[in-house]
């Protein structure tokens, strides 16, 4: 990566256009392309020493920057933290998400609670910075919070899907999910889980949330 104010310059050209009545996605520009660099070097420092590890210059170091090109595009490490949030939320909804995915809504639940929890296991510093106290989803202000409640309609909907107890909301059901599945990944990733099976035991209290919430 250049060094310097070059970094700045010599923007690709936007294609965006049809050619044999195929649209042809747009490039993205220099600029682009280099906050992307910089937001992939943020997460290796992330990965490697936790949110406390992130500041303008560590991020810097690891891209082979200069401090200012991180500024330039980040103004500071709570600018840097919220974007790490970002992708990350935008990570784990890719992990939650089964799409049309066969099976019935219990077991596509299922497989989308697995899928959370190996994004946890994967990403254990990605996964503590979205939902730490003091993290940037913990301002309601915050475009990353509602980065976060979109990833929480994903559960709403599956859930919804289910045969749920009379009077049961949608919504409270999907948090009880998230409380239990969340519950039991921290204290995995804690070391403190008292079973020898984990993933045995992961999958049995799911399999015990989603029976309590029908009917």
């Amino acid at each position: 990566m250049a060094r310097g104010r070059r970094r700045r310059t010599g923007v690709a050209r936007a294609s965006g256009h049809r050619r044999g009545g195929v649209t042809v996605a747009r490039r993205r520009t220099a600029s682009e392309q280099v906050s992307a660099a910089l937001l992939s070097a943020a997460e290796t420092v992330l990965d490697r020493g936790g949110a406390g590890a992130v500041t303008v210059r560590s991020v810097a170091r690891e891209a082979g920057v200069a401090p200012m090109g991180v500024y330039n595009r980040f103004t500071n490490k709570d600018g840097l933290l919220a974007a790490l949030a970002l992708r990350a939320f935008d990570d784990l909804a890719a992990a939650i998400d089964v799409g049309s995915d066969t099976g019935s809504p219990a077991d596509r639940l299922r497989r989308a609670c697995q899928g959370y929890r190996r994004f946890a296991l994967a990403h254990p510093a990605r996964y503590a910075l979205i939902f730490a106290t003091g993290s940037p989803a913990s301002d309601p202000a915050s475009p990353v919070t509602t980065r976060g409640r979109e990833v929480f309609t994903i559960l709403v909907d599956m859930v919804a899907g289910l045969a749920l107890r009379a009077g049961l909301d949608p919504v409270d059901a999907a948090q009880a999910m998230w409380n239990g599945q969340h519950g039991a990944v921290t204290l995995e990733l804690a070391g403190v889980s008292q079973t020898s099976d984990a993933a045995a035991s992961f999958t049995e209290t799911i399999d015990a949330l989603i029976r309590g919430l029908q009917t």
